[in-house]
């Protein structure tokens, strides 16, 4: 069973079509998907990084940096994207907990969610191309495990939010264990550990994002407790991309 875990978590945060080779996948590996979400940005965002990279030797870094994210968004399907647009039509356009809810499960995008992903492109874009090359790959390789493992962390200590008239689905999520969280907490700051092996003087500015990024993703959850009483998928890609 144990497998099929990472094997599930792919199928369900990326388009990579391994259901060609897998096509038996047990329901309760989806169950552990967010344990495991931090090792599929490991893999999505590795070969983000190193796209950027290999771009940027022979184009400039802004239009390289448009063609790293559009492929990161074919091999992910824009879910987390997708996620934040529906978190800002919620909770931009409801006001009260059903209200967001049902906004969010709309699935027609809105006025604060087409802002939301162009203010969200354009600060990632902006932010990659003004960074050196090599600084910028290291931002893709180190961003991406990192948000994952601090939203799944939103994601495994909040209930499920159920509007009254009913979810999209009823899929839940296994409350990870203790060694569960060790894994998805070493996947997701792997890449920026090895950085800094490699590359001591980026210290203070990795504690600095690394930091600043985990107290971010706290305020959301107790935002997303006091507002909603708990959590659904369109706010684990919201704050993960946040």
């Amino acid at each position: 069973m144990k497998f099929y875990r990472p094997i599930a978590a792919l199928t369900m945060f990326t388009k990579l079509p391994l259901w060609r080779w897998f096509r038996n996948i047990p329901v309760e590996a989806y169950r552990h998907a967010v344990t495991w979400w931090p090792f599929v940005g490991l893999i999505v965002c590795g070969f983000s990084a190193a796209v950027y990279f290999l771009l940027t030797m022979v184009l400039p870094p802004l239009p390289a940096a448009i063609i790293t994210i559009v492929i990161e968004l074919l091999i992910s399907g824009a879910y987390h994207e997708d996620g934040l647009a529906d978190f800002f039509d919620g909770f931009g356009g409801g006001s009260t907990r059903d209200q967001i809810l049902a906004i969010m499960k709309d699935s027609h995008i809105g006025t604060y969610g087409v802002i939301a992903l162009m203010m969200y492109f354009m600060t990632e874009i902006g932010t990659v191309s003004a960074l050196p090359p090599k600084v910028g790959a290291i931002l893709f390789l180190c961003a991406g495990p990192w948000s994952r493992f601090c939203a799944g962390l939103v994601t495994s200590f909040l209930p499920y939010a159920r509007a009254n008239t009913g979810a999209k689905n009823s899929a839940t999520y296994v409350k990870p264990s203790v060694a569960d969280r060790i894994f998805s907490g070493l996947c997701g700051i792997l890449p920026s550990v090895i950085v800094l092996i490699l590359i001591p003087s980026l210290w203070e500015s990795f504690i600095y994002a690394l930091g600043l990024s985990a107290a971010v993703a706290i305020n959301l959850m107790f935002y997303l407790s006091k507002n909603i009483k708990g959590v659904k998928g369109d706010c684990g890609g919201a704050v993960c991309l946040i």
